[in-house]
């Protein structure tokens, strides 16, 4: 406890009042209103939490939506509990699907396709190589092109590399792609509902196997590259997946 210069005992109030400096009194009433506006916080934050987890699939995952961190929520009280939970794998595989299915079905999928086999660089056509890769299970060739995609400019692809995250548990990855190349555009410019694709056939896939050249890169290891006949292909097919 502090002394004056007399060697007298003073109190911490002592030595503010001392100072002219006013002490504001916390009052019950104060207390007591502090303690409701917290309690609502709390119930808002649960409600909402529990609103989004029951949430059925009707827009975009977000990155720190209410959706989305109820999904992620539930995966990290699965692994304190020592279990597992699929939940956020599950909805990020349906919308990667769903987005996909929807780009590979553009009215101008053909073009863009035979425009990137003539002209490489170009990030519409790579993002539709990249879904049609994904709908065949060249999972890891997939993502490849949606980077370079995402690198051209296309937000598409930076949105299906967030959803991409999120499937392999890669949260900080994931969010990522959705801030710094552009996803947030993506979810901005379209509608807010998924849309209802009739899926895609497996003879659609399997016809388009034949068209997909793979080589051998020095510094990335196997590429998939689309052949001749691949924009065609899709051309001849895209009934079947409408």
């Amino acid at each position: 406890m502090p002394c004056s210069k007399e060697g007298v005992l003073m109190s911490f109030e002592d030595v503010l009042r001392g100072l002219q400096v006013d002490i504001p009194v916390y009052t019950q009433a104060q207390m007591e209103e502090d303690d409701r506006q917290l309690h609502v916080l709390i119930s808002a934050a649960v409600l909402q939490r529990e609103v989004a987890k029951n949430l059925q699939v009707h827009s975009w995952l977000v990155p720190a939506s209410p959706e989305c961190t109820a999904l992620l929520l539930e995966g990290e009280r699965a692994q304190t509990d020592g279990q597992r939970s699929h939940a956020a794998r599950e909805r990020a595989a349906e919308d990667l699907l769903a987005l996909c299915e929807l780009v590979v079905q553009g009215a101008d999928a053909e073009e863009e396709l035979l425009t990137f086999v003539e002209m490489p660089g170009e990030s519409q056509g790579a993002l539709v190589f990249a879904c049609l890769l994904q709908l065949c299970g060249y999972v890891r060739n997939a993502r490849f092109w949606w980077h370079f995609a995402a690198g051209a400019g296309s937000t598409t692809a930076a949105y299906c590399l967030f959803l991409d995250g999120l499937l392999l548990n890669r949260t900080e990855e994931a969010v990522h792609c959705y801030e710094r190349l552009g996803g947030a555009d993506f979810v901005r410019s379209c509608d807010d509902d998924l849309p209802h694709t009739g899926g895609v056939s497996a003879h659609f896939t399997e016809g388009l196997h034949e068209h997909i050249e793979q080589v051998t890169h020095e510094d990335f290891g196997i590429i998939a590259l689309p052949g001749p006949g691949l924009p065609a292909n899709v051309g001849r097919h895209q009934t079947s997946v409408m």
